[in-house]
């Protein structure tokens, strides 16, 4: 029989490899939480900011929209509401070049796009959720889990309405103006149609579910995607 110190050592040497162990579990899940990418596509007035924001707390990781537009700017040295104009706007984005009509920036369709596609790639480094601007186009299924969320004319024109404090019918022609621009901005740059399924991991519908549900159902996807998702985030908290 071994004595009582042999077993003291073991114990001892077992805790500490256990630990050990533990903290590189941590380590790990704590890289892959950083490096979480989530695209969000959506219909005006579905939710999908929202939706996008809560899941980025989930993941523990930013959700960039205003971001994008920041870094574009940023990199092609504009003022960022000259970008402003351009985004999600296929008016904007038409001929070759616009200018500003105070400080004379231009930028081509060529340029925004080549910067367009570098933010998203470096977003994509460090992990974010991801709004708009076809980013799932951009990553594809390799660099994102790809997420669009939908919602019927009615159901959206009402939060629309709720939301801007709009006439029911003067949101509904919001909806449907904001919704064509999107869709059009999406085929101008990259030469297909927004509501093709096969470019996306998952759609929701937001008539059928809350946000908070929403959420949930892109985590349970993605974990059965293969993502590993930490027990805290599957739990709805980051402590």
């Amino acid at each position: 029989m071994k004595c009582n110190v042999e077993r003291l050592i073991e114990a001892l040497v077992g805790a500490a490899l256990m630990a050990e162990r533990n903290k590189r579990k941590e380590a790990v899940a704590e890289k892959q939480r950083q490096k979480y990418v989530v695209t969000v596509s959506r219909n005006c007035g579905a939710q999908g900011k929202q939706a996008a924001q809560l899941l980025a707390d989930r993941l523990g990781v930013r959700c960039c929209d205003r971001e994008i537009l920041e870094g574009v700017a940023s990199r092609a040295h504009v003022d960022v509401e000259l970008v402003n104009t351009l985004d999600e706007h296929v008016k904007g984005i038409e001929g070759n070049w616009w200018q500003s009509l105070f400080k004379g920036e231009r930028l081509s369709r060529e340029q925004y796009y080549h910067h367009l596609v570098k933010v998203v790639l470096s977003i994509s480094r460090n992990g974010g959720v991801i709004v708009g601007r076809g980013a799932h186009l951009i990553l594809g299924p390799e660099r994102a889990f790809r997420v669009r969320i939908v919602g019927s004319l009615p159901r959206c024109a009402e939060r629309v309405a709720a939301r801007e404090n709009l006439d029911i019918e003067s949101a509904r022609q919001r909806v449907l103006e904001v919704d064509r621009d999107r869709s059009a901005y999406i085929r101008e740059l990259y030469d297909v149609d927004v509501e093709d399924a096969s470019f996306y991991d998952l759609i929701l519908n937001s008539d059928r579910f809350e946000v908070e549900d929403m959420v949930e159902s892109v985590l349970f996807a993605m974990q059965n995607a293969g993502y590993v998702l930490p027990e805290n985030i599957r739990e709805g908290s980051l402590s």
